[in-house]
């Protein structure tokens, strides 16, 4: 009988770990796991009206931040120049926008209001170095 009970128990704490590593730690540190990853680059896209990432670009990088009420996208990653001035050619809404130049010498575009009902965000384009940075936010 205590044999079923410990099993009982281990059977449960083993539900209940699996449940805040699966769900609660994410939610709360803003984690992407790996089968969310494609999706959070699809919406970071969709909502800047961006081109689909080259499958060139490299040193991928994405992040997400917010809550149940708002979610703001980053990514990050490389090209090499004619890569990015054809991403640039293929995105609907930075072939529209002329760029702010940083001191650094990086390019921002300012896309606001987003697409699909999104804040919109930045785009953060160095050139010198070959670094793309988007960052897209919806509330």
């Amino acid at each position: 009988m205590k044999k079923i009970i410990l099993r009982i128990l281990i059977g449960i704490a083993a539900v209940i770990f699996l449940f805040i590593g699966l769900v609660i730690v994410p939610y709360f540190t803003n984690t992407i796991m790996p089968w969310e990853r494609s999706n959070a680059i699809e919406t970071t896209l969709l909502w800047g009206g961006l081109a689909e990432l080259p499958e060139q670009a490299n040193d991928l990088k994405v992040k997400t931040s917010g809550g149940m009420f708002t979610r703001t996208f980053f990514i990050e990653f490389n090209l090499s120049e004619p890569e990015l001035q054809q991403w640039i050619k293929n995105s609907k809404r930075l072939k529209e926008l002329t760029p702010k130049t940083q001191t650094d010498g990086t390019n921002l575009f300012e896309i606001y209001p987003g697409e699909d009902g999104a804040i919109g965000g930045t785009v953060l384009i160095n050139f010198q170095q070959g670094n793309v940075k988007i960052k897209m936010a919806w509330s």
